[in-house]
């Protein structure tokens, strides 16, 4: 809290094991709730906020892969390629000039991470012989973005994107992009519907053994997760044909521009399959709580 970074990041957990069959056995509970945000016009350093997965959380999934999903605004580059698949050069006459290339507003998928986390744990663990228990085990959780005015793009980024003439439907007589055009994007991200309170849920038989010498559990666990995300995210595209060339008169390289501007929506306009593991094995020197 304070300094460079202003952030707060209150944490309330709760954890209890109940003995029972005569204290040889035991029923854990743990739940756990925290919370992130920026302050004084700062936004929480992104690498604090919370991702789930793995043996601390939710044993199902992997680690740190539970996050809301937002698409961030970037930048590409593409070839300007005939329908035969050839590359279109700025002058035929001199290769050396390269490639007609156009730049493109893209889309990136990325995981921001939420501002909220709660999550919960129960298992029943039986003790075997000496230090090997095993443990039937439920694990739920969410972490959505509450503060979306949190999630904001680097400036420096965010103005060199909005700075940058997209496409290339001309080229002037030194060889250069003209008739391109700039666009506004904004500064906030904004989670994908569907995955922003999407809860999950694990639950598995766990082995564990003590380990004598680092006095750590040693533990083996198969998990299936009944909850998890599977749906499908469509990247929004801002490519229009006018970033092609051929679009207007004098209709050079139509041709071209038509197969790389169908080129371009199937590769940065395509769906993304949002698919979580549906059962995990996994071994792990660890404890969730």
């Amino acid at each position: 809290m304070g300094g460079t970074v202003k952030s707060v990041r209150p944490i309330v957990q709760y954890k209890q094991f109940f003995p029972v069959q005569k204290r040889r056995n035991a029923i854990g509970v743990n739940f756990q709730g925290s919370f992130l945000s920026g302050y004084g016009g700062l936004v929480a350093p992104p690498f604090q906020r919370f991702y789930m997965g793995g043996e601390n959380d939710l044993r199902g999934f992997d680690i740190r892969s539970v996050s809301p999903i937002a698409f961030l605004p970037n930048k590409a580059v593409i070839n300007l390629s005939n329908p035969d698949g050839s590359i279109v050069l700025k002058d035929p006459s001199n290769p050396r000039a390269g490639a007609y290339t156009i730049p493109l507003p893209i889309q990136s998928i990325v995981q921001p991470g939420g501002d909220l986390s709660v999550f919960g744990n129960v298992e029943y663990r039986i003790s075997i012989v000496g230090p090997v228990t095993i443990a039937p085990f439920m694990d739920m959780g969410i972490d959505p973005i509450l503060r979306t005015t949190q999630l904001r793009i680097n400036p420096g980024q965010l103005s060199d994107i909005n700075n940058t003439p997209f496409g290339c439907p001309q080229l002037d007589i030194a060889l250069n992009c003209i008739g391109g055009e700039k666009l506004s994007f904004s500064q906030y991200l904004k989670p994908v519907a569907g995955t922003n309170w999407t809860p999950r849920m694990s639950t598995g038989l766990e082995l564990q053994v003590m380990l004598p010498v680092i006095n750590a559990p040693f533990r083996i666990y198969w998990a299936y997760n009944p909850l998890r995300l599977d749906s499908t995210a469509i990247a929004p595209t801002a490519i229009t044909r006018s970033m092609f060339p051929g679009a207007t008169a004098p209709f050079l390289y139509k041709a071209a521009g038509d197969y790389t501007y169908t080129q371009a929506i199937n590769t940065y306009g395509a769906n993304f399959t949002l698919r979580e593991p549906r059962k995990t094995f996994r071994f792990t020197v660890a404890t969730t709580f």
